[in-house]
């Protein structure tokens, strides 16, 4: 699907995934990211060591947050998990915790851009991370997944229109 107009959440997505791919590029940090991938219907990437996986988790209404207004602003929290992908190679001596620690530590200064990150380009009004959690696939250790929580405003009836 192609199109110029996007939902606020469709282009929050789009800046968190721009500024995780600055992980891949070497130019922050001291950890190895492969790629950043954002799943498709049909899986086009396979696990490897350094693979981030962008996914969206629960979304909830913030009725707290709502504005007054015609037409009023309802506000939203997204959660998007970064899943990290962490399997060194069988030799390697180095804990996992310090892999786990140095990629989570990565991924926070990649989004944490500026004063104003949490505004992803002045479509959100607030943002945080959440506590670290292992990811599990097939009964096994896979990696880490760290939700960060995203609030944003649209105009009733209307999810292309942010209202701050």
């Amino acid at each position: 699907m192609s199109t110029t107009l996007k939902p606020v959440i469709s282009l929050i997505s789009d800046e968190i995934f721009a500024r995780l791919q600055t992980l891949v590029s070497g130019s922050v940090g001291a950890y190895a990211f492969a790629k950043v991938v954002r799943p498709t219907k049909v899986a086009t990437y396979t696990p490897q060591n350094g693979l981030i996986v962008l996914t969206r988790g629960e979304i909830v209404r913030v009725t707290d947050l709502d504005c007054v207004g015609n037409p009023p602003a309802i506000a939203y929290m997204q959660t998007f998990l970064i899943r990290v992908h962490i399997a060194p190679s069988e030799k390697d001596t180095t804990p996992l915790e310090l892999f786990e620690d140095v990629a989570e530590a990565e991924i926070h200064r990649a989004i944490r851009t500026s004063d104003t990150w949490y505004q992803f380009n002045d479509n959100a009004i607030n943002a945080d991370f959440g506590a670290q959690q292992t990811a599990t696939s097939d009964g096994g250790y896979d990696g880490i997944a760290i939700p960060l929580m995203v609030t944003y405003r649209v105009a009733e009836g209307d999810p292309y229109t942010v209202r701050a």
